[in-house]
């Protein structure tokens, strides 16, 4: 079939646009559409200002500017300050808060929950931020339902979470977790989990569930291959509100420590000893209108921070429960935390105007207060070259030996959830807060920050 010459004339000119265009595409050397892989990663805050640079350096308009992508895996910030060597910020609109830290062959773990899925986090609930030796953030992993309690266990991790809580859909999990942040899923849980703690010396690791707030429950894992297998259980419960205070496993035998209370009627220091899968004992040791704070275990007993008719008190039980010792301090305190390092004991007691800490020998005969602590809540004492004391107020973090204070850090609204020992003369400090200026600024709510203390 032979063209009209009406034909052929369109067929020209259509030849005539397609050899343009080739023509534009060659000489420009620009592709007409861009993959969204092809966008360049500036991290946060960072962005190409509407370039695109080419293999032999022309550069070209890409119109409209692309928004930058927000850099999760990026590295740590300069410090601030001169006794800040980095900061690694982890960050969401949310208040952010920190479970569980610690560090284990140069790589910090961070879990914690965030409350937004924005920022540096993918969804709302439980995460674990694993972060390098030099501050770098390595990679997150996310949970089904919000932390309560993360422990190291054999093999890496274990975690628990709860799910749609307060709901009747409400679901406790237990998980692993391995170094490079793998999380498998173990466990239904009855109640939600207070404590994950490795029963040392054995692959063993128990977990103590809140099933009401009367009642305790604590159940046995035993490793089994790469896995694990449920084992022996132990309920505790006196008809009273229990706080979970601790749980030590001591020659094969538990012992779990709580506060015991009904309303303004009762209120006691609580434990609790049995073998796993076996009825427990409830021992009471301190009366029943002597509210407890701390408790922690030393060499012929238990030591415990109180409060007796509004006034601090300092505690000791023997081993079994029956002898007592009480000494009564001039303090009116509220709040009250125990610390051992070094052969020392150290008792700090929250007041209504700040905090003050005494040090009590391994006799534990108290023999002085810590002035260079004053008004400062101790979170950490770690060994150095001598015992170093890591505190808050609302508007600082503190260290110091208390021969001198090694560095104030101006922060607001800090909570302190870890202190590590990385270095001679140098500590990571895990801490929520809202800035300050030791701190980059927060995005709105608390902000979780590590940061590398040089002292």
């Amino acid at each position: 079939m032979r063209a009209t010459k009406k034909q052929i004339a369109v067929i020209t000119v259509l030849n005539l646009v397609i050899a343009a265009l080739i023509a534009l595409f060659v000489y420009f050397k620009t592709p007409l559409f861009r993959s969204a892989s092809s966008e360049t990663d500036d991290g946060a805050g960072g962005g190409n200002n509407g370039t695109i640079t080419d293999g032999d350096g022309t550069t070209n308009v890409d119109t409209p500017p692309q928004q930058s992508v927000h850099n999760k895996l990026r590295d740590a910030a300069s410090g601030k300050v001169k006794e800040i060597a980095y900061e690694t910020r982890l960050m969401g609109t949310g208040d952010e808060s920190v479970v569980f830290a610690t560090a284990i062959g140069g790589v910090t773990y961070i879990f914690g929950n965030a409350v937004v899925p924005d920022y540096d986090f993918d969804s709302s609930g439980g995460f674990l931020c694993r972060i390098g030796s030099n501050g770098k953030i390595l990679g997150f992993s996310y949970f089904i339902g919000k932390l309560t309690a993360v422990g190291v266990i054999d093999g890496g991790f274990g975690a628990a979470t709860v799910a749609d809580a307060g709901t009747e859909d409400e679901k406790s999990q237990l998980f692993g977790v391995t170094g490079d942040g793998e999380i498998t899923p173990l466990f239904e849980l009855e109640g939600a989990a207070v404590d994950v703690m490795p029963i040392m010396g054995s692959k063993k690791m128990a977990v103590v569930c809140r099933i009401s707030s009367g009642t305790l429950k604590l159940t046995e894992y035993t490793r089994a291959g790469t896995g694990w297998a449920v084992g022996k259980s132990t309920r505790m419960s006196n008809g009273l509100s229990i706080e979970y205070f601790d749980c030590y496993y001591v020659d094969g035998e538990y012992i779990v420590s709580a506060r015991a209370s009904s309303g303004a009627e009762y209120d006691t220091l609580l434990f609790y000893t049995f073998a796993a899968g076996g009825e427990p004992t409830s021992h009471y040791p301190g009366g029943s209108d002597e509210k407890p704070y701390a408790v922690v275990p030393f060499g012929s007993g238990y030591l415990a921070l109180c409060e007796k008719e509004g006034n601090a008190a300092i505690v000791t039980f023997g081993k079994k429960f029956t002898s007592y010792s009480r000494d009564r301090l001039d303090v009116k305190s509220t709040d009250g935390r125990l610390f051992f390092c070094g052969g020392k004991y150290y008792a700090c007691f929250v007041t209504k105007s700040g905090a003050v800490t005494y040090e009590i020998d391994g006799s534990l005969d108290m023999t002085k207060t810590l002035t260079k602590l004053d008004g400062v809540g101790l979170a950490a004492v770690v060994s150095m070259d001598s015992n170093l004391f890591v505190g808050a107020s609302s508007t600082a973090v503190t260290v110091t030996d208390c021969a001198e204070i090694s560095a104030t850090l101006d922060v607001n609204d800090v909570k302190i959830s870890r202190v590590i020992k990385t270095g001679y003369n140098e500590l990571l400090i895990v801490l929520t807060a809202k800035g300050g200026g030791a701190l980059s600024d927060s995005t709105g709510g608390d902000d979780v920050y590590v940061i590398s203390v040089k002292l």
